[in-house]
């Protein structure tokens, strides 16, 4: 009998990952034997998958075996089957997606501020290469990263995790401090969308 206590309840919005790519979808039933999940699309290859969605403290997934599978008036549903409990994501294990994204990186001790761009987008962190500057932005220094989004600039607090020399400025990645679940929310369906709109892009 599975525990629902640590996997995602009926209406809940899940993230299924294969491969790095995200089908959005919601937690139908929980089963003895399984999470049933309706997507919009189906899921592609015919490996293992896994689920993450937020809860209060953060976002926690999952590893789970596909089961059955059927078709729907408004998409598929797949079931799930848990290989095990779910856990909190650490920084290294969340969904990343390449976006270009205007940023703008103020260190709190010096003021120091230094504009760029970003390569990739989490809702933990982000990887981006700012512009040359008079001093080289330090590693473990705690930012304040401006980002752009949606035509919106979002104060997000972090910190400098890695400061590389790269061609044209600073190859910087930014730990993200805890974010409040609003914000943490945008990011995560942001990048939500970038990587299914990679997908969509990819498909013949």
């Amino acid at each position: 009998m599975l525990s629902g206590a640590d996997l995602p309840m009926p209406g809940t919005s899940v993230d299924v990952v294969v491969d790095g790519r995200v089908v959005t979808g919601r937690v139908e039933q929980l089963r003895p034997t399984g999470l049933v999940v309706e997507l919009a699309a189906d899921l592609p290859g015919d490996g293992s998958v896994e689920l993450s969605w937020p809860e209060p403290a953060g976002l926690r997934v999952v590893r789970a075996r596909r089961g059955v599978r059927w078709a729907t008036r408004t998409g598929v549903r797949w079931q799930l089957v848990p290989d095990g409990p779910s856990r909190p994501v650490e920084g290294g294990d969340a969904v990343r997606a390449p976006l270009r994204l205007r940023v703008r990186v103020t260190d709190r001790d010096t003021g120091a501020a230094t504009s760029g761009r970003t390569t990739d987008l989490s809702e933990t962190g982000l990887r981006c290469l700012l512009a040359p500057a008079d001093r080289a932005p330090r590693a473990g220094a705690a930012v304040d990263v401006g980002l752009t989004l949606r035509g919106t600039v979002f104060p997000l607090p972090g910190r400098l995790h890695r400061v590389l020399p790269a061609e044209g400025g600073w190859d910087v990645v930014v730990a993200f401090d805890e974010l409040c679940p609003s914000l943490a929310e945008l990011l995560r369906a942001q990048v939500s969308a970038a990587l299914r709109e990679q997908w969509r892009l990819s498909l013949p």
